[in-house]
């Protein structure tokens, strides 16, 4: 299995570096939208909530009771008109006119939450079918009844496939100047009855949580807008990507992967034969590989130097061994040796040669070899030549 170089898998690590990175800078990037979105949510329906129970606070304390004074001057307990008698009433017509309004040119929230909000005070039983609660909202108002110290709910919620950010706050608690319309269809006005009929919003006890305030929030377009940089910003770190991937890769040809290459071929090169020791490579900028290479132009120029010290020193002992093997060489020319069997006379002492002839042995070594003869007696044989000698010394 082929291994991947160094530079290769260092641009390989890079790559997947910023890869990750990239990816993770998108998923905060789409998180930290999504929760912008959610907390404009959470901003625009806590002001619905606000300017609306305004409006109720309003119609109670200050309009209804000037109101209810002047009607009953003229028509007791006969006289309604929800447009400007019911608070409710004059709520839903109000943001029936805001949700018509468009937003302002240009703003994050015209596209993403302002517009299509749902807006309810819901009830069970409530006086206008519009404000009747459904199932979700019928679960929070029963649970307000049964804990007083539950004021509001919120989640996000998918309805009809839409993500929406979904907020509940307690409503109105009857009182009793509400039983003016709450109590029993008799005690209400006339012109209610005739409006609303006998039956809805009736038989009411003081201190029951009767309604809730039911707001929804579409994050859909938030989330889209939220995708959709999400996917510019993909596609503006794959470019991104592309060019510091490019760049990096022909950084490190430049930088790294030629200078170590160079410095391959040229060890490469002094490895199969001698030419090429002593030549140097060029240093290239980075400190590590210069000092690499400075150091391999250094030892190439130091094994140059050897070699041809070695080469001196192998041509001067060549010289000297020349000479001594000519004088070995002539030394043995000169020196004859002598083998094989010699025929030697059994009483002088002759020795016959190849051809035949016979010589005296001095005579015959001497031809042969370098040896020289001197000439003496022995004892054994002087004793036998000159006996008159050695007999006298007796």
């Amino acid at each position: 299995m082929k291994k991947w170089n160094a530079a290769t898998r260092l641009q390989i690590s890079v790559v997947i570096v910023f890869l990750l990175t990239g990816i993770g800078m998108i998923a905060v990037v789409n998180r930290s939208m999504r929760q912008f979105a959610l907390h404009a949510a959470e901003e625009q329906a806590e002001l619905l909530l606000s300017h609306n129970l305004a409006i109720h606070t309003y119609f109670n304390q200050q309009l209804k009771p000037k109101v209810f004074k002047l009607t009953d001057s003229v028509a007791p307990n006969g006289y309604f008109e929800p447009t400007w008698m019911s608070s409710t009433f004059a709520v839903r017509e109000i943001d029936k006119l805001l949700t018509k309004t468009p937003p302002a040119e240009n703003h994050f929230l015209k596209d993403c939450i302002v517009s299509h909000h749902y807006y309810k005070e819901c009830a069970i039983n409530a006086r206008s079918p519009e404000n009747e609660a459904d199932t979700y909202e019928k679960a929070f108002l029963a649970a307000l009844n049964r804990d007083s110290s539950l004021t509001s709910r919120s989640a996000i919620r998918e309805i009809n496939g839409q993500p929406f950010f979904t907020v509940l706050r307690r409503g109105e608690t009857l009182e009793k100047n509400c039983l003016r319309c709450h109590d029993t269809p008799d005690q209400a006005p006339q012109g209610l009855v005739n409006v609303y009929g006998p039956v809805r919003s009736f038989n009411r006890n003081v201190k029951d949580v009767v309604s809730a305030v039911s707001i929804r929030i579409p994050l859909s377009a938030a989330y889209e807008q939220a995708k959709r940089i999400s996917l510019t910003l993909s596609g503006f770190l794959i470019g991104l990507l592309a060019f510091v991937s490019l760049l990096i890769f022909w950084l490190n040809h430049c930088l790294v992967a030629s200078p170590l290459a160079r410095l391959k071929n040229k060890a490469l090169q002094i490895a199969n034969g001698s030419q090429q020791i002593g030549e140097q490579i060029p240093i290239p900028s980075g400190r590590e590989l210069a000092e690499l290479s400075e150091a391999f132009n250094t030892m190439s120029l130091k094994l140059r130097q050897h070699l041809d010290t070695l080469e001196k020193k192998v041509e001067a002992r060549t010289v000297e061994l020349t000479k001594t093997n000519q004088e070995l060489h002539k030394s043995l020319s000169e020196i004859k040796t002598l083998s094989g069997l010699l025929p030697i006379c059994a009483s002088c002492k002759k020795i016959r040669d190849d051809q035949g002839y016979w010589q005296q042995i001095e005579k015959y070594i001497h031809q042969r070899t370098s040896a020289q003869f001197s000439h003496g007696i022995c004892p054994e044989c002087a004793r036998n030549l000159y006996p008159e000698y050695f007999d006298k010394n007796k």
